[in-house]
């Protein structure tokens, strides 16, 4: 009796498991590595870095003496960024599959007319990464995503690792598709994303990272300066390991200081119901490369030095603060910030925050400390704190 019993719950139980009904195979999906989002007179055209078959194949196919490259683009069009998609079918033999992009590139053209379309779908799309990294670019995006690397063996990781060595130069901008959803669904916040160029001075061509842009409305703005760009990773306490070049105090030379820890505090304050802040940048910093003959051992011009950076740093920041304030798109996060601090206070000024942004205060305070100054002469004098 028990084993009839048994018998029979193994053959309902087998019934009732689904198996793997919706699986896909990896042989019958097109991995996509990249994609660039290009306007047309009729809608859009999508551009796709596919990474080869041979990429995931432990024995490529093809001759041995053919070396192809490891991806391959297509290009499609449509009224809609799914229609486009969807059209893909009629040139890939294998189905799209999303899970593996990292970078998402826009032509200017296109996010200055209409991106609503363009998130909609990234933001609905549950196979897109959303640590896939957001750029624009001047110039046509399929342009980009088929740059061939000189030292990279696809388009996409090339891009990824430029975008991602902002903070190396601490003149581009970095974001990722889920904290730029963020900031765009965010009336009182204007998304900031990279900016590619690519760059056709030499041969072979390649791109660079140079600024950023900011969205407002859903649509990009305009661009951001380097130094601007610089100013807002000062704020957003994103410029460690990045280097400075100020003027040296006595004869106006380079000096090339190497930034090697940055804390940025941003406070806001409330006083007869008006905001206003406060931004305090707290830099450690070695001298890497000097072109004049000021000895930096001696405490007093050392001091010089500290002020000179302090006040580069402060220029840059209130810069950013300026272009914000004037354009009247916080995407330096102020909003946030008081909204974090003041909580009863921001829910009276959000439905007129654009209107307050644009005159509330931001003091700027900078301390610069600059430890290493000499490899052949440490400093003689401790330096008082």
């Amino acid at each position: 009796m028990k084993r009839k019993i048994a018998c029979v719950l193994v053959i309902i139980f087998s019934l009732l498991q689904t198996g793997c009904w919706d699986a896909r195979e990896i042989d019958e999906l097109a991995f996509v590595l990249s994609i660039g989002l290009d306007k047309t007179d009729n809608g859009f055209k999508v551009t796709a870095q596919i990474a080869s078959p041979d990429t995931y194949s432990k024995t490529p196919s093809g001759s041995a003496s053919q070396k192809a490259k490891p991806y391959w683009i297509i290009s499609s069009t449509g009224k809609t960024i799914f229609e486009a998609i969807r059209n893909m079918s009629s040139i890939s033999s294998r189905r799209i599959f999303w899970s593996h992009i990292k970078v998402i590139v826009i032509s200017e053209d296109l996010a200055r007319s209409n991106t609503l379309e363009i998130f909609d779908f990234f933001s609905r799309n549950p196979e897109i990464r959303l640590r896939a990294l957001v750029a624009v670019t001047p110039g046509e995006a399929a342009k980009v995503i088929d740059i061939v690397p000189e030292t990279e063996k696809d388009p996409s990781i090339y891009l990824e690792k430029i975008i991602e060595n902002r903070s190396l130069n601490g003149k581009s901008y970095m974001i990722m598709l889920k904290d730029f959803l963020e900031d765009y669904l965010d009336p009182n916040v204007g998304p900031v994303t990279s900016r590619i160029i690519l760059d056709k001075s030499k041969l072979p061509h390649f791109l660079k990272t140079s600024g950023a842009y900011v969205f407002d409305g859903g649509k990009v703005s305009g661009a951001l300066k380097e130094e601007q760009t610089r100013g807002l990773l000062w704020i957003k306490n994103q410029m460690k390991d990045s280097i400075m070049v100020v003027n040296c105090p006595y004869d106006y030379k380079p000096v090339t200081l190497e930034i090697k820890k940055a804390k940025t505090s941003l406070k806001s304050h409330m006083q007869s119901g008006v905001p206003s802040f406060t931004v305090k940048v707290n830099v450690s910093a070695n001298i890497t490369e000097q072109s004049c003959d000021t000895n930096f051992n001696d405490i007093q011009k050392l001091n010089e030095l500290e002020k000179a950076m302090e006040t580069a740093i402060a220029k840059d920041i209130q810069s950013t603060i300026i272009t914000a304030k004037n354009d009247q798109i916080d995407f330096i996060g102020l909003g946030r910030v008081l909204h974090s601090q003041h909580k009863e206070k921001w829910h009276e000024m959000y439905p007129k925050w654009k209107e307050i942004f644009k005159n509330v205060e931001v003091n700027v305070a900078v301390k610069v400390d600059i430890r290493h100054v000499s490899l052949a002469k440490p400093l003689e004098t401790t330096k008082a704190k």
